[in-house]
């Protein structure tokens, strides 16, 4: 069959999604709206999915083919070097779930920080002149992103860095698609998980944003960084389309 990949839609597309839910290598928490459209989520999910079917790291790629509807299906049994890798990242998930929980409690409290940071606007309107940039260090630039590396380092978190991970949407998306420097694609956020959306419905993100929770009827609530409410920029809730947005998880 052909590849299916970001943006594709149709009937091939709703099978793919009904699969991915209900697989037997990765019972996903939140179930993907079968919609027969290959958006974020899709996309997260099918990688995941090669993951915890024990694809090598070089080959979970974003798109789905023969050989994963073929798993997927039951059709095609898992080759014994895909096992192996099954098995052994079973074990490292046990081996460090209480590493897992250490990072839930970063996770939550850098989500305590960024609602802490809620109302902070720019001084003056419109000018990027916050605390957050000060921090970062290169002057009055865009911050969406900069906003939430600046609280998970307050939070204890080794992945972000100061000047260096992260600054803009694309990179931090690339890096979460490629699994570097302790950032990964997830289908099923966790309140406090950073994320981008993309406005438009292309394949490049636009602006950093974190999960808070899921409304239940397509969208999720968001608190952003150089955000906007009554035409005053700062940091604010936002409510946005789940269908448009990427989530990672941090593992570092």
């Amino acid at each position: 069959m052909d590849t299916l990949r970001y943006g594709d839609k149709g009937p091939r597309v709703k099978a793919l999604q009904g699969l991915l839910n209900h697989n037997s290598y990765r019972k996903p928490r939140r179930l993907l709206v079968v919609d027969g459209q290959v958006g974020p989520l899709t996309v997260a999910a099918i990688m995941g999915t090669k993951y915890w079917c024990g694809y090598p790291k070089e080959d979970i790629e974003p798109v789905a083919g023969g050989k994963l509807m073929g798993f997927l299906e039951e059709t095609m049994p898992l080759p014994g070097d895909y096992r192996e890798r099954r098995k052994a990242r079973q074990q490292k998930v046990e081996d460090n779930r209480a590493a897992q929980t250490a990072m839930d409690k970063v996770r939550l409290k850098a989500l305590a920080i960024i609602k802490g940071e809620l109302g902070t606007r720019e001084a003056p309107n419109h000018s990027n002149n916050v605390p957050y940039n000060n921090w970062w260090g290169w002057g009055n630039v865009a911050y969406c992103v900069i906003g939430v590396s600046w609280a998970w380092v307050k939070a204890g978190s080794t992945a972000f860095k100061r000047g260096s991970y992260w600054a803009n949407t694309d990179a931090m998306l690339a890096d979460a698609k490629a699994g570097n420097h302790g950032l990964h694609l997830t289908s099923d956020p966790d309140p406090g998980c950073p994320g981008v959306i993309d406005f438009d419905g292309h394949s490049d993100p636009d602006h950093a944003i974190t999960f808070v929770k899921d409304n239940g009827d397509g969208t999720a609530q968001t608190v952003e960084f150089n955000s906007t409410k009554n035409g005053v920029e700062g940091v604010w809730n936002q409510t946005r389309p789940l269908r448009n947005c990427w989530w990672f998880e941090v593992e570092e």
